[in-house]
């Protein structure tokens, strides 16, 4: 609710148009040119509260960076670029479970305090693990300091998009022990013996 009509608003002020996509299909929005099939950006809104830690899921590592047009409003090749708005905030228990009358509806507390957010390049906030145990999503980095995805110091930042869609793409989902790699110095030595 908060940054769709802020992304509307940029996307009009510099001439692109939006379109969104449902639940389970990547990106949340895509801007592009009118006209033009290719340099569309992709742009998901991720959410997540505190704990000690830190981490977001950042998609599937199964569905279009493997397969290209699996989940995804458009071609992969379409996009050029692949960025994450994200908010972090603080969840505040609520006990009661009353109904509160629309006109004291001012009296309703929110779930959610401190609010923190960043804008980054989704390759570099994402971390060399699977986000969650039980599906097969991209994990963020995890850390209790919300600067380092303002900053983008992920694993991936310094060696580029290109080895990060390669590293998720060709992931292996199972024990650590019976993965190819799970680090990026480690998915840099398989890929040397491919070459």
């Amino acid at each position: 609710m908060f940054t769709r009509p802020l992304i509307f608003k940029i996307a009009v002020r510099h001439g692109y148009v939006v379109e969104e996509a449902s639940q389970t299909v990547y990106p949340d929005f895509t801007l592009s040119r009118p006209g033009q099939q290719h340099g569309k950006i992709a742009i998901d809104v991720k959410t997540t509260y505190r704990r000690p830690k830190i981490g977001f899921t950042l998609g599937s590592y199964t569905s279009f960076l493997r397969n290209g047009t699996k989940n995804i409003l458009h071609p992969y090749s379409d996009y050029v670029s692949h960025w994450v708005i994200g908010f972090v905030y603080d969840r505040v228990s609520l006990t009661s479970k009353e109904s509160v009358a629309l006109k004291e509806r001012a009296s309703v507390v929110t779930p959610y305090l401190n609010v923190a957010w960043f804008v980054q390049e989704k390759f570099k906030i994402s971390g060399v693990d699977p986000g969650s145990g039980n599906t097969a999503n991209i994990g963020s980095i995890i850390t209790a300091d919300i600067e380092a995805f303002r900053r983008g110091e992920g694993p991936f930042a310094k060696h580029g998009e290109t080895v990060f869609k390669d590293y998720w793409a060709n992931y292996v989902k199972g024990k650590k022990v019976d993965r190819i790699y799970s680090t990026v110095e480690e998915y840099l030595a398989w890929i040397a013996t491919r070459r």
